[in-house]
């Protein structure tokens, strides 16, 4: 790609000009566009990650020592953010399809919603009443999405640790609990 600047300094881009700024947008824009879109399929995505990419560069400017790294940089960010986009697709999908099997007619939709809304209402609050270490690693696993191995590294704690942490947290909720965990298991709201 031919840049529409000639000349590129760290320092201009680290002290906040516009010039160096418009530089690098020149120069990595496109490719990191074409990196975001091989990786999420919608074009319009893509071009909302890739644009993000950059306004995030932008907050971190004055933290770059060289352009390679600004280069580095770019591409982390978008493949973070396509990542993070197809994991809450994921999990969107996952959540519709749940709420699809307890749907029969119309106007059990409208019921199954309001149940749904008291039941998330219900599972937020008895998350909230476990002990601290399980409530924790329950909201990584469930909510967050995080695999064991990821929330042993967070915690510093070993995966033996987090499976019993995460058996324990879904014990007490299914004891405490019992009425709204054939939902909770219809609806994939937990798993």
């Amino acid at each position: 790609m031919i840049a529409t600047h000639a000349y590129f300094s760290i320092e201009a881009f680290r002290g906040g000009s516009r010039h160096a700024f418009n530089y690098i947008f020149d120069n990595y824009y496109l490719p990191i566009y074409f990196f975001a879109n091989k990786l999420v399929p919608d074009k319009l995505i893509a071009e909302d990650i890739a644009q993000e990419s950059f306004v995030r560069l932008w907050e971190k400017h004055s933290s770059f020592t060289e352009q390679s790294a600004i280069k580095a940089f770019l591409y982390i960010i978008t493949r973070n953010a396509c990542f993070n986009f197809m994991k809450q697709s994921q999990r969107d999908k996952k959540y519709e399809a749940g709420w699809a099997m307890c749907v029969d007619d119309e106007e059990d939709h409208v019921l199954n919603r309001l149940t749904g809304s008291e039941v998330l209402r219900e599972i937020h609050t008895a998350v909230a009443n476990l002990p601290p270490v399980c409530r924790m690693i329950i909201r990584m696993s469930y909510i967050e999405g995080l695999k064991n191995n990821e929330i042993a590294e967070r915690l510093n704690l070993s995966i033996q640790t987090i499976k019993n942490q995460k058996a324990r947290g879904l014990y007490l909720l299914k004891k405490r609990h019992w009425k709204y965990w054939a939902i909770v298991i219809a609806t994939g709201i937990l798993l």
